[in-house]
């Protein structure tokens, strides 16, 4: 989810007291836009999501998701109005409906609070919402929500502030976060994502905490341990250290009330000592146990479940999810909405079913079949009559970039090629839907109405290699399949949606509910679509390449909003997201455009004693390229690691200085990339010296001389921040004057037609 400035603008103080800090943000509000919907008025500002208490009249709420300082958590707040504007006229505004189940589309009656209606007081009377702590990779963050919008619903007034000061006091942390605290791949990038302050992350001590001791843990049966060489191999060419290890291990020498708590506090303990960014729950249940999560929607006469199976339990990793030991797990203060790790399973029962697993996702990854990655399946049914309701109404959000219901995302490409299978426009049918999928495809979205053994017009006994006998990774790629379809992913029965990946063709991932599906009706804004679209937004903005880590960046971006008032009441945003769950190997990586191959811009040579190195990774117009992950390794040893940022630019942690000579191998990967590798030499010379690039004296008062191949060479130099401070060509032996640079580091790149060189010096 992208931060926008199109109405609202955001300033920052922090201040100290000797007891208690005190964040203060303060938020501008333009002017609203006024929607009509079902004969009432609906009052919208840019980034607020419209909410309420069923039957109340619905507002726009501005989340809050503010960094706290370190070793803190929210014990209060304050929200300040002020600036009040009044606008002309009578509204009555729209009486918030609570959501409607795929499965039951049936609103028993409209709900309106006719009491409230009829009040002359201010409404709402209290202008923020709950006000909640939750850790994300050990950074703290407070969330809750506020409105600017006062009501008096008897007369039809509404004024709006223009101005508001949120003030969040904080207390001590009653845990320790430092154990968590890992900034190792892309994590303090996700973290300034999600913070409406990032630059609160430069307080953080996140010294020696960059680089973790592996990636991926897969957890499996003894019995299929030795299933996963291959697989392990695969990854590790691609950059993930991976380890297999088996369940029975686990449950034997670690502490917990029954094997799924076990299987969680080792994940646990792995995350906190190795750093690790996903796991594969590799085995159907009840091989490898489940967590039933508790969670209540007031709809209707009101849905309840205690037993909604999810697999946030193994990816939330702060807290226990049951404080109070009772039988409900993830009860509202129980919980933990930012989940430290990428979560998958892969729902096989035999050696036969995880084969095919294995195959189709190394295949797809490896080998794709070219020319299809644009062509995009959306399948929509009709939802509801009275306002008439249809699934395409949500899968449109999914293209291009949207601000529609109070947050952005930047889905797929307009101009991809889209195949609509919309049942308003009566070209919709399970058999539609199939013949489009053994023609080609990247991706299926749909949205309608599922069951366990049933989704998108097809039975469990659809789900065949007959059926989808070209989608066999020879003709037509495997593809993903992702529903807000209600129970279709209950993994804890042979549900439809695991059946599509234990095929030999058809689906190599699939993503869907394990419980119930929500929507809104007559709006395009819903639970299970909103995470749909964070999902989108995770792949096509932020350029996530794991499946596993697409999910988790959705759930993170859309946690602010759980809280959220109507939203806590209400609940159903709550159950979409514990049930949302990935079923197939959590780190592969969907295509979204046709393959390349990156231009890698790196040192040849690394010196003796380097602690770090740039890289940039370009594409073929030489624009940068974002969240690319580029690895060094001696051997199988990791040695250092860094993300590129916006302009391609990553700076490459050594975990410890080189004091050795050796071939190392620079691993770059990210999204639609082929990964690549290069070879690197590690020299033992003086540390002036990259190549045949020499720069003396080091340190230097910004007057140097920099001795170049005889050949013209390009000469760029960065500061710490990668920001380029000079550019000119040269060759031979140069002479700089850079006097007017501040003291401090700055890195010299000089591009050859052959080789490309970074040296760092130091200006007194």
């Amino acid at each position: 989810m992208k931060k926008t400035s199109l109405s609202i603008l955001f300033c920052l103080t922090v201040s100290l007291f000797a007891s208690a800090q005190t964040i203060e943000k303060t938020y501008y509000f333009g002017q609203p836009n006024v929607n009509r919907i079902q004969g009432y008025d609906q009052i919208q500002f840019t980034n607020c999501m419209q909410s309420a208490i069923a039957g109340q009249p619905s507002l726009p709420w501005q989340s809050i998701s503010l960094m706290l300082p370190q070793g803190t958590e929210a014990a209060a707040i304050e929200v300040e109005l002020s600036d009040f504007q009044t606008m002309e006229g009578s509204y009555s505004l729209y009486p918030y409906q609570s959501a409607l189940t795929y499965s039951d589309p049936v609103r028993k009656q409209f709900e309106k609070d006719e009491s409230l209606y009829a009040s002359k007081s201010i409404y709402p009377v209290q202008a923020y919402g709950q006000l909640s702590t939750h850790f994300l990779n050990g950074i703290g963050f407070a969330f809750s929500a506020f409105t600017p919008v006062q009501y008096i619903p008897r007369t039809g007034q509404v004024r709006y502030a223009t101005k508001a000061i949120v003030r969040i006091t904080t207390t001590a942390a009653k845990s320790d976060q430092t154990h968590k605290l890992w900034l190792n791949g892309d994590n303090a990038q996700r973290a300034m994502r999600l913070a409406q302050n990032p630059e609160m992350l430069q307080t953080y001590n996140t010294k020696g905490r960059a680089m973790g001791g592996y990636d991926l843990l897969v957890v499996t049966k003894q019995q299929y341990i030795n299933a996963f060489d291959e697989y392990v191999k695969f990854y590790q060419t691609r950059g993930l250290r991976i380890r297999v290890i088996d369940l029975e291990t686990i449950t034997n020498t670690t502490e917990g009330r029954d094997n799924a708590e076990k299987l969680r506090n080792y994940i646990i303990k792995e995350y906190e000592e190795n750093g690790i960014m996903m796991v594969n729950l590799a085995g159907d249940v009840p091989s490898i146990p489940y967590r039933g999560f508790y969670c209540f929607a007031d709809s209707g006469g009101g849905y309840e479940d205690s037993d909604i199976p999810a697999d946030l339990y193994y990816a939330a990793l702060d807290g226990t999810w049951n404080d109070d030991n009772d039988n409900r797990w993830g009860e509202i203060g129980e919980d933990d909405l930012l989940p430290e790790i990428g979560i998958g399973r892969m729902c096989f029962s035999n050696q036969s079913e995880l084969d095919n697993m294995l195959h189709k996702a190394m295949t797809y990854q490896n080998e794709p079949v070219l020319g299809e990655f644009h062509k995009i399946i959306m399948g929509g049914e009709h939802l509801y009559d009275n306002p008439m309701t249809n699934g395409s109404q949500y899968l449109e959000l999914l293209i291009g970039t949207h601000d529609d219901n109070g947050y952005t995302t930047t889905g797929i490409p307009e101009d991809y090629d889209f195949t609509r299978l919309y049942e308003e426009e009566g070209n919709w049918s399970g058999n539609n839907l199939r013949n489009a999928i053994n023609q080609g495809t990247q991706y299926v979205h749909h949205d309608g109405h599922a069951n366990t053994n049933y989704v998108a017009g097809w039975t469990n006994w659809d789900i065949t290699d007959y059926n989808f006998s070209s989608v066999n990774g020879v003709d037509h790629n495997y593809t993903f399949f992702h529903t807000s379809g209600c129970i279709c992913g209950d993994f804890t029965s042979d549900c439809i949606l695991e059946r599509m990946t234990k095929i030999a063709n058809f689906a190599v991932a699939t993503f869907g509910n394990s419980r119930y599906g929500w929507f809104n009706e007559g709006q395009t804004e819903g639970p299970a679509i909103h995470l749909h679209r964070e999902t989108e937004d995770a792949y096509y903005y932020d350029r996530i390449p794991y499946g596993g880590m697409a999910l988790r960046e959705s759930k993170i971006q859309t946690a602010p909003w759980v809280n959220a008032p109507g939203q806590f009441e209400e609940g159903a945003l709550r159950w979409n997201f514990y049930d949302l769950n990935m079923m197939g190997d959590v780190a592969v990586s969907p295509w979204h455009d046709e393959p390349f191959t990156p231009e890698v811009r790196y040192p040849m040579e690394i010196v003796e004693g380097m602690t770090e190195m740039e890289v940039q990774v370009v594409d073929g117009n030489g624009d940068g390229l974002k969240n690319f992950r580029c690895a060094l390794f001696n051997g199988e040893e990791m040695l250092g690691i860094g993300y590129t940022d916006e302009t391609g630019w990553a700076v490459v942690e050594i975990n410890d200085p080189m004091d050795y000579i050796a071939d190392l191998n620079l691993i770059v990967t990210g999204c639609d990339a082929w990964p690549t590798m290069f070879t690197m030499n590690l020299e033992s010379t003086d540390e002036n010296i990259v190549g045949n690039v020499n720069i003396y004296p080091n340190p230097n008062k910004g007057r140097f001389t920099i001795s170049l191949p005889e050949e013209s060479c390009e000469i760029m130099i960065y500061n710490s921040l990668g920001q380029e401070l000079h550019h000119s060509q040269a060759q031979g032996l140069t002479n700089l004057n850079l006097e007017s640079l501040n003291n401090g580091v700055y890195f010299v790149t000089v591009k050859s037609e052959k080789t490309i060189s970074t040296l760092k010096f130091v200006k007194e």
